[in-house]
C-alpha cells in the first residue's frame, strides 16, 4: 500500500511512464479523462507529445488497452497530434496488431482511421503499407483490414489506390489464407471505386483467385460509391451531407456532397519500367541484318519490351529511327508488321513523351500504306492510331495533307481513314477553322477521286468533321459540292459516334456544342480498334423477315445503311480464309459435287453461327462466286448458295457493295423451277438490307437487260409480293 502512495501523488504524465503497470494504468485513466475535457489549445497537450507513443507499445495487454483509448481521445483532441502519428503508429503496427484481443486491434485501426481525418492521409498509408512487410500474418491482416476500412470510409479521393493496387498481386501469394481472404476483400472494395481499371494490373494472379474476384465483381452494386467520413477541412461538406441524409433518407441521393468515384487511368496505375538498357547488346546490329531471321530476332526482342504497359521515358532516338527504317524500307512484310506493332507498343507506354518521335515517323508509316496485305495494314493503323495519341492533330496536319495528293489510292483511302479516327477523338477547340479549312480542301478533291474507296474515305472524313466542328463550320466548304454527296455527308454526320459519346460542335440545333474538355484526345486504356471496311449511314430500312417469310407485312424499321468499300479479290480470299474451316474453302471447287455439297453444308454453318461484328459479308459472297459460281450445275449445291446469301444478307451487316456482287446471279436464277424461290428469298433478304427501293431499281434493270421472258416475269412477281410485303414505304 505504501508502494502505491508513492506513485499516486506524481502528475499525470509521470504516471504514464511508471514501471509499475497499475500506475501506468491509472495514469492513462486519468489521461482520457484529461484528453476529454481540456481544450484543443491547452498546453498540457504538449507535455504527453514525446510520450504518447508509449501508451500504445505497453507492455502490459490491459494497460494497453486503456492506453489506446487516451491516444484516440488524444489523437481526435490535440492541435499537436498530426505531429505524432509516424512514430505512433508504428508502434500500433509492430505492437497493437499482433495482439489477441479484438478491442485492442479495433481501437489501433479506429486511432490509424483518426489520423487521417486530421489530413494525415500519406503517412498513415504508408506505415499501414509497410506493415505488409511483417513476418506476423496476424499484423499483415489487420493492415489489410485498415486500408480497406480507410477506403470504404474515406474514399479514393483521400485514400491513394496506386500503392495499394502495386501490393495486391503479392498479397494474393501469401501462404495464409486469413491474408489471401483480407486481400480479395480489398480488391472488391478497390474495385467499387475504380471499377475495369482494377483488371489490367491483377490479370496476373493465380486463375482461382481471379476467377472468385470476377464473381465477387459482379455483385458490387453498380452505383457510383460515396465516402461516409469526412477530413476536418471537409466539414462543412460533412454538414451538407448529413443535412441532405436527414431530408431524403439514408438511400437519398447525396452525390454533390459526397465523394463519388474519380474517373481513374490504369496508365496511372503502373509504374514506369526502364526498357532501353535491357535491351539486346546486338540489337542496332541485328536488325541491319542482311538476314531476314536476324532482324526478326532484334525485333522480337523489343516487341516483349514494348509491352510493358507504361515505359520510363528516355532516349529512344535510336530505337524509333531503327523502327522507321524496318517499316519504310524492308521488303519482308512480316517485319514490316512487328516493327509497327513495336511502334505502338512504345507510344502506348510513352504517351506524351512519345510525341517530340511522331512527325518523324507518321510520314513513314503512311506511305507504307501501298503495302496490300490485311495484315500489314491492320498492324500500320495501330501504329498510327498509338502515335496520335502522343501528338494533336495541328502537329500532324501537314504530313496528313502532304499524302493527300499522293497517286496510290490505298495511301489516300488509309489517310482519310486515318484522318476520320482521329477527328473523332477531337473536340472543337482542336478541330479549329485554320486546321479545319486545309483538311476539308483536301479531301473534297478525293470526294471526285475515281477510285470508290478514295471516295467513300473522303467522305466519311468530311462527315465526322461536320459532326465534331458543326455543320456551320464545315458548310461553307461544300459550296461548289453536289446535293447528292452533300447529303451523305450530313447523313454520316448524324449518325457517327464520338469518343467518350461527346456531341460535338453541331450535335443539336438551337443547343451550344459541348464544351472541350481537354485540349489533348481521351487516351483508351488499349490499343486503338481497328478502321472498320464499312461505316453506318442512317437510313430507313425494312425489319427482318419473320420465320414463316410468307404474307406477313415487313414493317419499316428506322435503322442505318451499311457504306462499304469494294475489297480486292485477295483481300476477300484472306477474310474469308479467316473465318471458314480450311477444309470448306478447298472444296468449293471440288469436281465432286457431294464434296461441294458437303462444303456448302459447312459454309451455311459457318455463316449461322457467326457473330455479326465478325461477319466479313463482301467477302463470303465473293467467295460464293468462285468456279464454278453461280454456274453451279447441281441444283442442291446451288439452292444451299442461294440460302446462304439470304443468311448473310439477314446476319451480317450487309451493304449495297456485298449486294451488287450477287444481284446479278440471283436475277438470272429468278425462272430456275426448283432454285426459283431460294433466289427471290435471297433478294427479300437483301432488300430488307439495303432497302426495298433501291434493290427494285436494280433487279427490274438487270432482269430486262437479260431478254429472258421467264426471269422477267418472275421479277415482276417477286416485287408484286414484296410490295405487299414491305409496303409501299421508301
Amino acid at each position: 500500500m505504501g508502494d502505491d502512495s508513492d506513485w499516486m501523488k506524481l502528475p499525470v504524465d509521470q504516471k504514464c511512464e511508471h514501471k509499475v503497470w497499475k500506475a501506468r494504468l491509472n495514469g492513462y485513466e486519468e489521461a482520457l479523462k484529461l484528453f476529454q475535457r481540456i481544450d484543443d489549445t491547452s498546453p498540457e497537450w504538449a507535455k504527453y507529445q514525446g510520450i504518447i507513443k508509449k501508451f500504445v507499445t505497453d507492455s502490459n495487454s490491459v494497460a494497453q488497452l486503456k492506453g489506446l483509448e487516451a491516444v484516440l481521445a488524444y489523437v481526435e483532441n490535440a492541435h499537436v497530434a498530426s505531429r505524432t502519428v509516424g512514430e505512433v503508429l508504428s508502434g500500433v503496427v509492430c505492437k497493437v496488431f499482433n495482439q489477441p484481443k479484438a478491442r485492442a486491434k479495433e481501437l489501433a485501426s479506429d486511432i490509424c482511421l483518426m489520423y487521417i481525418e486530421i489530413e494525415k492521409a500519406d503517412i498513415v498509408q504508408e506505415e499501414l503499407i509497410k506493415g505488409l512487410e511483417n513476418k506476423n500474418p496476424k499484423v499483415v491482416v489487420a493492415c489489410v483490414e485498415t486500408i480497406r476500412r480507410a477506403l470504404c470510409e474515406f474514399g479514393s479521393k483521400t485514400v491513394t489506390l496506386k500503392p495499394i493496387i502495386k501490393v495486391l498481386p503479392k498479397l494474393f501469394e501469401s501462404r495464409e489464407k486469413a491474408v489471401r481472404h483480407e486481400a480479395k476483400l480489398l480488391a472488391v472494395e478497390v474495385y467499387r471505386w475504380i471499377r475495369d481499371s482494377l483488371r489490367p494490373p491483377l490479370q496476373n494472379i493465380n486463375s482461382v483467385q481471379l476467377k472468385e474476384l470476377e464473381e465477387e465483381w459482379v455483385k458490387v452494386p453498380s452505383s457510383a460509391p460515396r465516402q461516409s467520413r469526412f477530413l476536418r477541412s471537409q466539414q462543412d461538406l460533412r454538414t451538407k451531407f448529413e443535412e441532405q441524409q436527414a431530408v431524403a433518407g439514408s438511400d437519398g441521393d447525396c452525390e454533390d456532397v459526397a465523394d463519388s468515384a474519380p474517373q481513374v487511368d490504369p496508365y496511372e496505375l503502373q509504374d514506369p519500367v526502364e526498357i532501353l538498357s535491357k535491351l539486346p547488346k546486338d540489337f542496332y546490329v541485328k536488325i541491319e541484318a542482311k538476314k531476314w531471321q536476324e532482324r526478326k530476332e532484334a525485333l522480337e526482342a523489343l516487341a516483349m519490351l514494348a509491352k510493358h504497359p507504361k515505359l520510363d521515358n528516355g532516349d529512344y532516338g535510336d530505337v524509333v529511327r531503327a523502327l522507321k527504317r524496318v517499316i519504310g524500307k524492308d521488303t519482308n512484310v512480316i517485319l514490316v508488321s512487328l516493327a509497327a506493332k513495336c511502334l505502338a507498343g512504345l507510344a502506348f507506354g510513352l504517351r506524351k513523351n512519345f510525341g517530340t518521335y511522331a512527325g518523324n515517323v507518321v510520314p513513314t508509316i503512311l506511305d507504307k500504306f501501298k503495302e496490300k496485305k490485311p495484315a500489314v495494314v491492320q498492324s500500320l493503323q495501330e501504329a498510327i492510331d498509338a502515335v496520335f495519341l502522343t501528338t494533336t492533330l495541328q502537329n500532324l496536319s501537314e504530313d496528313m495533307l502532304a499524302v493527300m495528293d499522293n497517286k496510290n489510292p490505298s495511301i489516300k483511302q488509309q489517310a482519310s481513314l486515318f484522318l476520320t479516327r482521329s477527328i473523332c477523338l477531337s473536340t472543337p477547340s482542336t478541330l479549329p477553322k485554320s486546321l479545319l479549312k486545309p483538311l476539308c480542301a483536301a479531301l473534297l478533291k478525293q470526294v471526285n477521286d475515281p477510285a470508290p474507296e478514295v471516295r467513300d474515305a473522303a467522305i466519311m472524313a468530311l462527315g465526322t468533321a461536320m459532326k465534331v466542328a458543326g455543320e456551320k463550320a464545315v458548310n461553307p466548304f461544300l459550296a461548289d459540292l453536289d446535293k447528292l454527296k452533300v447529303d451523305k455527308i450530313k447523313a454520316i454526320a448524324s449518325n457517327v459516334e464520338l469518343a467518350g459519346g461527346k456531341k460535338g460542335g453541331g450535335a443539336e440545333k438551337g443547343k451550344p456544342g459541348t464544351k472541350a474538355q481537354s485540349e489533348a484526345p481521351a487516351k483508351p486504356a488499349g490499343p486503338p480498334q481497328n478502321a472498320p471496311l464499312y461505316k453506318d449511314v442512317g437510313v430507313a430500312k425494312k425489319g427482318k423477315p419473320g420465320a414463316e417469310g410468307g404474307a406477313k407485312s415487313k414493317k419499316p424499321a428506322e435503322t442505318k445503311e451499311i457504306v462499304e468499300t469494294e475489297l480486292s479479290v485477295e483481300v476477300c480470299d484472306e477474310l474469308a480464309a479467316a473465318v471458314l474451316p480450311a477444309s470448306c474453302v478447298k472444296m468449293l471447287d471440288s469436281s465432286n459435287w457431294k464434296e461441294r455439297l458437303a462444303s456448302m453444308e459447312e459454309f451455311y454453318q459457318v455463316a449461322e453461327q457467326m457473330d455479326i461484328g465478325a461477319m466479313p459479308c463482301q467477302a463470303l459472297v465473293r467467295m460464293l462466286a468462285k468456279k464454278p459460281g453461280w454456274k453451279e450445275t447441281n441444283f442442291q449445291v446451288l439452292q444451299l448458295k442461294l440460302h446462304v446469301v439470304a443468311v448473310v444478307a439477314q446476319r451480317g451487316r450487309f451493304s449495297k457493295t456485298s449486294a451488287s456482287v450477287v444481284l446479278d446471279a440471283l436475277v438470272e436464277k429468278m425462272g430456275d423451277v426448283k432454285c426459283g424461290g431460294k433466289a427471290k428469298d435471297a433478294l427479300t433478304a437483301i432488300g430488307e438490307a439495303c432497302s426495298l427501293s433501291w434493290i427494285a431499281e436494280q433487279v427490274v434493270s438487270l432482269a430486262f437487260a437479260q431478254k429472258n421472258p421467264k426471269n422477267q416475269a418472275e421479277t415482276l412477281n417477286w416485287l408484286a409480293n414484296a410490295m405487299k410485303e414491305f409496303g409501299f414505304t421508301g
